[in-house]
């Protein structure tokens, strides 16, 4: 599952996954989603785990409810997918708004600002395959003040670390 924050992708997910499971990171801040940047890293790893010891116990279908806005967000849990034996299907809302920022930002239900949705919207990757998937690699963080300027990798809220 793929979608920017207010794009539908949560319902949809819920749709998907009956039957099975449905892991999405911001499970980790709890009904009240008390957010915390400097955790993030921990929370894409806990998800990551309870999707892969629930592939190891062959629940399906498992479906992973993260905004996954850039390709190599998805590859760790891909890989896993594919150790396991799984099929991998890649969806996305049809919503009219998917890629209407303003509308976004009104819809998301973690009051995620504008400029964040925007951001998410600058990084989107398009059109995800298997193939792709598996052979994107995370940006390497930028390494001198007038690169981090220019760089996105620190301000988008998805999986992996981030």
């Amino acid at each position: 599952m793929r979608g920017i924050s207010g794009s539908g992708k949560s319902t949809l997910a819920q749709e998907l996954g009956v039957g099975g499971v449905v892991f999405g990171t911001d499970d980790f801040w709890g009904e009240d989603y008390n957010f915390d940047r400097s955790k993030l890293g921990e929370a894409h790893q806990w998800n990551q785990d309870r999707a892969i010891k629930a592939m190891e116990q062959g629940i399906s279908p498992i479906v992973i409810d993260n905004t996954n806005t850039q390709l190599w967000e998805m590859r760790p849990y891909v890989e896993a997918a594919v150790k396991h034996g799984y099929k991998v299907e890649f969806h996305e809302p049809n919503t009219p708004w998917k890629f209407n920022a303003e509308e976004l930002a009104k819809r998301n239900s973690h009051g995620v600002p504008l400029d964040i949705i925007e951001q998410m919207l600058r990084n989107w990757e398009h059109n995800p395959t298997l193939e792709s998937v598996l052979r994107a690699e995370r940006p390497q963080p930028p390494a001198t003040p007038e690169e981090e300027k220019d760089a996105h990798w620190r301000d988008t809220p998805a999986i992996s670390g981030r």
